[in-house]
């Protein structure tokens, strides 16, 4: 049964594109993906991309991160995803996440020496 809300589509993702997603309960994550080939009418192969600090926009909290475009990772297929009212691609990544187009840009995830878990450490075995 197709459903009315969203369709599926890969007619305009190009070879080489990069997407991210942004995740975390706490602190976020960012995880970026470059598209590798058009399967069918509806997907596409992805590999994931590691991330690259950019230095002069980070400070003690966030990391601006782009896409270190040299080491890629493993290999696997996902579908393109349109919702009616968007004009803006999805990528399917697993059943709760999705990666949207990047616009270049560098994106801010938290630093991870001030994630939650090194503080609730800090406060617990260091403050006492």
């Amino acid at each position: 049964m197709k459903n009315s809300n969203y369709f599926y589509d890969n007619r305009f993702i190009k070879e080489g594109d990069i997407f991210y997603s942004s995740w975390g309960y706490e602190q976020t994550n960012i995880d970026f993906y470059k598209v590798v080939k058009k399967v069918g009418k509806a997907s596409v192969m992805l590999c994931a991309l590691e991330n690259k600090i950019v230095q002069e926009e980070s400070n003690q909290y966030q990391d601006a991160v782009v896409p270190y475009l040299v080491n890629t990772g493993k290999k696997w297929r996902s579908r393109v995803k349109y919702y009616k009212d968007d004009k803006e691609p999805r990528l399917t990544i697993n059943s709760y996440r999705n990666a949207y187009p990047w616009d270049g840009k560098p994106l801010l995830q938290t630093n991870p020496y001030y994630g939650f878990s090194n503080y609730a450490y800090y406060n617990i075995y260091i403050c006492r």
